[in-house]
């Protein structure tokens, strides 16, 4: 039966796409046709006009686990997943009224596993009737189960490629930091060089004018000795500042803290500034609200941070400037205001006044400083649990606000 149903279908394949005299040389093209089926590393099949299989090929039978004989007369349904039924009847109905059709599809084996295939099929007609349809089947299994897994694969791509550009981020900017550390590093060394090359030099220069000259007056070997020793005092106090900021970021630094007279020592920090403010003519005054304000602090540390932000504001202040130091008595903290009308600092620079080695960049200025007395400052205040904040604008002044708790505990 089969046997006259396929050449029942092959005689009426149309000839018209063939090079008919090329087929005579051929001889039995039926039998070569039936061949190709056998070399053909796809599924190839026939189905007769009710929908089953009249010819299939050994390898496409294997492919899903049958044998030739044992795929023979089943329904092409009989195959297919009935999940993809409705697929695979729309795509039949489509190749019924065009001739063609191309889908793709699970097929089931013989022990009922998922096979996805690739499937184009074409009608066989016979004077415009439909007697069976030619079929070939793609396995894409493998593929199929790759693109998946790609996809899967594709958001975690995704995420990594973006974690890499956040590292990229991240690694960039600490080179920019490190680069800009190793700057304010080098900026540092050339300016504390400075600063101690200045009182060195005063040191040795009036050292050598002393020993060089035996019948120099008692009087000028004695302003020249003073001037050797506050010079050896200044550089003393330089190199201890920088012991002392090297000593508190690595924790050796501890406040001994005691009840102080806030008012008695901000009345001490303008005493020790009466020099340096009447050598610019700059008035300088102290506003309390009582003579007596007690905290809990280390005076000797608390005074340091106070008189390098003092020395700042002389430093900066222009002659007959003003300079005003406000204490404020709050609720549990006290205030403390050291305002003046000094040259001001950029906007731009408020990030990095707190910075190691930074010092703000002034092109109308070559006031000396080693960069780091804001920094020491704002190390005492941490100590304190306090808090220091800074306003400035340019050419109008300076103030720096430092609040401090009464009670301070640890």
């Amino acid at each position: 039966m089969f046997e006259e149903e396929t050449e029942q279908i092959l005689n009426s394949q149309p000839i018209s796409s063939f090079d008919q005299k090329a087929l005579e040389k051929l001889g039995n093209w039926k039998e070569l046709f039936l061949g190709l089926f056998d070399v053909a590393r796809e599924l190839c099949f026939i189905l007769d006009k009710d929908g089953k299989f009249i010819i299939v090929n050994e390898f496409g039978a294997s492919s899903l686990d049958y044998s030739v004989q044992e795929i023979l007369d089943k329904h092409f349904t009989d195959i297919i997943d009935p999940t993809f039924l409705s697929l695979v009847n729309s795509s039949i109905t489509l190749a019924l009224k065009n001739d063609y059709s191309f889908f793709e599809a699970s097929l089931l084996d013989k022990f009922e596993k998922v096979n996805k295939f690739q499937i184009s099929i074409k009608t066989i007609r016979d004077e415009n009737k439909i007697i069976g349809m030619l079929g070939i089947g793609k396995n894409v299994t493998v593929q199929r189960k790759l693109e998946n897994e790609l996809n899967d694969l594709k958001p975690r791509l995704v995420e990594a490629e973006r974690l890499i550009l956040l590292e990229r981020s991240r690694s960039l900017n600490q080179k920019i930091m490190l680069e800009e550390l190793n700057r304010m590093k080098s900026e540092f060394v050339s300016n504390i060089s400075h600063e101690m090359r200045t009182p060195l030099a005063s040191i040795v220069g009036f050292s050598e004018t002393i020993a060089s000259d035996p019948n120099m007056p008692d009087e000028m070997k004695l302003e020249f000795n003073l001037i050797i020793l506050n010079e050896g005092k200044r550089l003393a106090k330089l190199i201890n500042d920088v012991l002392d900021l090297s000593r508190m970021e690595t924790g050796r630094i501890a406040l001994n803290k005691s009840k102080i007279n806030i008012v008695k020592l901000l009345q001490k920090l303008i005493d020790n500034n009466r020099d340096s403010v009447a050598d610019k003519n700059i008035a300088l005054t102290l506003e309390a609200p009582y003579d007596e304000i007690i905290i809990d602090a280390d005076e000797e540390r608390l005074f340091q941070a106070l008189n390098l932000v003092m020395e700042n504001s002389i430093k900066f202040t222009s002659n007959d400037g003003r300079i005003k130091v406000i204490l404020n008595n709050l609720y549990k903290e006290i205030e403390i205001i050291i305002s003046d009308t000094g040259i001001g600092i950029p906007e731009k620079e408020f990030p990095y006044l707190f910075q190691k080695f930074y010092r703000v960049s002034r092109v109308d200025s070559d006031i000396p400083g080693a960069g780091m007395g804001l920094v020491f400052v704002k190390q005492i205040v941490d100590l304190h649990k306090g808090l220091i904040n800074i306003q400035s604008e340019p050419n109008k002044g300076t103030s720096v606000l430092i609040k401090l708790s009464k009670n301070h505990r640890d």
